[in-house]
């Protein structure tokens, strides 16, 4: 069920970056802050214990979902630790 959630958001999202006119530009400034924001969250990894692993879904997220995408992954991880 959660797949398809993140699969909805992701075409929805897609969907918003077309409709800017830039969508080179809007999905590079998404990717580029959720990048950012995961090897953040992974540098602060020693205060709060929760890490997230580099794969597909964590990719996809930080590119398309952005810097939103990946700090709900670091909140659900860390609540379902």
């Amino acid at each position: 069920m959660l797949i398809w959630i993140v699969c909805g958001l992701g075409i929805f999202m897609c969907f918003l970056f077309l409709k800017t006119g830039r969508p080179v530009r809007c999905i590079l400034g998404s990717a580029l802050g959720g990048g950012l924001s995961f090897w953040l969250l992974n540098l602060v990894a020693g205060l709060t214990g929760v890490t997230l692993p580099l794969n597909l879904a964590s990719v996809f997220s930080a590119a398309l979902l952005g810097a939103p995408g990946i700090c709900s992954m670091w909140l659900l991880k860390m609540l379902w630790r």
